[in-house]
């Protein structure tokens, strides 16, 4: 049998190197040994030397160093059934399709193009899945109809369309229709109300969820109101309704700002605030608005209804605190008492693009000029939305000055955790996210007194 491709096997992982030590403790003798061929190799000895070291043969070493680079750990392991691939969590699925969709060099990977081996490490290295085979991987890709030459333009070729898989569509009257529904079909089952970013992802393949459940149905989902000190925003309410809200313009001016740089006015016509939060995308702008108002979610489920504050829904990347049977059929937010004020400052690379870093501050000042309340969200610097909370505690008791605001926007760039992609490297997105701050500070402070 041949070698290797390489003199040596390619490096392992930190979570690779962990698994090694331990198969390197396994009653087996033979997992020990097929560990202790790679770890070998993997320092640089050459194969005449783990033969010599080891006493097996130059084939023996050959073959399950071959496996490794193959199939990555689970080829160590006897394969009684050769060819089953590994059963992923509807979570690791939704990973894969997402990173193999990307550009590699937007993820910061110095490849043109996805490969399996490349592609595997990549989501092995990140975390977004245990790890895994790449028969497994392959088939990962074939159950979400991707393939990496698609995934590497995201473009399709000619003559061909863009069509989501097969699912049942179910339009419910009430929200207890739809939970009971929720809580039949599970994790095979979404939610559609404004649909502008699950569509999208259900064309491509990046979901495919067997159920779709259109609540556009429901009545009284549609209302943007002030009372009992909360302004309270609906579950149908579409971004469109908060832009063109003399409510919102006059009083949540932050909110203002945020709804009408989302996308265009056809995305905005549809695209619903509860359905931009429920999403749970990092790079969305509507969560750090939230952070920075102290909002509160509204879900009701089969259980009934739960209110979850803002600071604790998002858990991950596209992952919420909704349980599975629950909707997100409300937003409060704190009634803004006189002399408040904020702003959303974004930077993209084009007209309704994600941000590159966004900055969302509200803020309200006592009669003598003293912040009394400070909230900043921070959008796509992390792999949640981030509150700046040591930004917020040194701003909050003090009457802001020049010095004070530089201060604060210093912090909140220490607070953000940005990586390097095509939109820049860490370091720049830090940066922005400090000069963003210091402006959204100042509009915020402005507006604040004009309020008072």
């Amino acid at each position: 049998m041949a070698d290797v491709p390489s003199r040596f096997v390619r490096e392992p992982n930190p979570s690779e190197w962990k698994e090694l030590a331990r198969l390197g403790r396994e009653r087996s003798s033979a997992l020990r040994l097929r560990a202790a061929i790679v770890r070998l190799s993997a320092r640089r000895v050459p194969i005449p030397e783990i033969t010599r070291r080891l006493g097996v043969s130059r084939p023996t070493v050959a073959a399950w160093l071959a496996r490794f680079e193959e199939s990555g750990l689970p080829g160590l392991r006897d394969r009684p059934r050769r060819g089953r691939p590994l059963k992923l969590t509807p979570d690791a699925q939704r990973r894969i399709g997402l990173v193999a969709s990307a550009r590699p060099r937007d993820l910061g990977v110095q490849s043109a193009t996805w490969s399996l081996p490349k592609l595997r490490d990549y989501l092995v290295r990140t975390g977004g899945v245990p790890v895994l085979s790449l028969e497994s991987l392959r088939a990962a890709l074939q159950k979400g109809g991707l393939s990496l030459k698609k995934a590497q333009t995201g473009t399709t070729r000619k003559g061909t369309t863009m069509i989501p898989a097969a699912f049942q569509y179910y339009a419910p009257t009430s929200i207890r229709e739809a939970t009971a529904l929720l809580a039949q079909h599970g994790e095979d089952a979404k939610i559609l109300s404004g649909g502008q970013s699950l569509i999208p992802m259900m064309k491509l393949r990046l979901a495919a969820p067997r159920c779709l459940i259109d609540i556009n149905r429901v009545p009284g989902l549609a209302y943007i109101r002030e009372a009992e000190g909360l302004l309270s925003i609906g579950a149908l309410t579409r971004e469109s309704d908060l832009e063109e809200s003399d409510l919102i313009r006059t009083r949540y001016p932050v909110l203002h700002d945020t709804s009408k740089v989302i996308g265009d006015p056809l995305i905005r016509n549809l695209a619903t605030l509860c359905g931009n939060l429920a999403h749970g995308d990092p790079a969305n702008d509507h969560p750090a608005t939230m952070l920075a108002l102290g909002a509160e979610v509204v879900a009701v489920g089969q259980k009934g209804e739960r209110r979850i504050p803002i600071r604790s829904f998002f858990v991950g990347p596209y992952a919420t605190a909704l349980n599975p049977d629950e909707i997100l059929t409300e937003i409060r937010i704190p009634m803004a008492p006189a002399g408040s004020g904020g702003a959303y400052l974004k930077l993209e690379r084009k007209v309704g693009d994600f941000a590159t870093a966004a900055v969302a501050v509200q803020v309200a000042l006592s009669k003598s000029g003293v912040c009394e309340q400070a909230g900043i969200g921070l959008t796509n610097v992390g792999p949640t939305p981030i509150e700046a909370k040591k930004a917020e505690g040194f701003l909050k008791g003090k009457r802001p000055d020049e010095a004070t605001v530089k201060q604060v926007a210093a912090l909140a760039a220490e607070e953000s955790q940005p990586t390097s992609d095509l939109r820049g490297s860490a370091e720049y997105k830090r940066d922005l996210v400090r000069v963003l701050t210091g402006r959204a500070v100042d509009r915020a402070l402005e507006r604040a007194g004009r309020a008072m």
